[in-house]
């Protein structure tokens, strides 16, 4: 009776991934082995499903992943990575994300290596700030953010009515 029960169970399972391995979407993406060092470089692909293009991306051996978000556009989609230095490893994947839930996903990790002489696209006039993938504590971007998004009023007067324009 407990090995119809377990068969049971393991058919129940391959059967409920077989469904969800028909219904997630794809990214086509042809790997690139390098990017150029202190260039943000452009990775471009095609997604058939709509939501927000995500990469998540490491440095080679490192243990937390950063992410950037692109511009899902289906066939002309694009993400634009930060700069890495010369020397620089990188493993990076994507994935497409609806709300909360991840609807497609790139089939591999792929790495990358920073080089002076890489011919891949490289972004020109950004107007973004690049903010390096750093561990807590260590970048002064994005902790000068985080310090004046915890400050607080210390006044105790209400900033809608602190206007000349309207005394309290």
């Amino acid at each position: 009776m407990n090995t119809i029960k377990a068969l049971a169970g393991v058919l129940l399972l391959c059967s409920a991934t077989a469904v969800f391995a028909q219904q997630q979407g794809t990214i086509d993406f042809h790997p690139i082995n390098c990017v150029r060092g202190g260039e943000m470089t452009v990775l471009q692909m095609s997604v058939q499903d709509k939501g927000l293009l995500r990469v998540y991306f490491r440095r080679a051996g490192a243990t937390d992943w950063c992410s950037v978000d692109g511009t899902n556009r289906g066939p002309l989609s694009s993400i634009t990575l930060p700069k890495f230095d010369d020397g620089d490893e990188i493993e990076y994947y994507f994935v497409v994300i609806d709300g909360k839930q991840v609807v497609a996903k790139s089939p591999q990790i792929y790495r990358a290596k920073a080089t002076a002489s890489c011919d891949a696209n490289v972004a020109r006039h950004v107007m973004s700030l690049p903010m390096e993938c750093l561990p807590a504590g260590s970048n002064p971007i994005a902790d000068s953010l985080a310090a004046g998004y915890a400050l607080n009023s210390t006044t105790g007067v209400d900033p809608r009515f602190a206007s000349p324009d309207r005394p309290q």
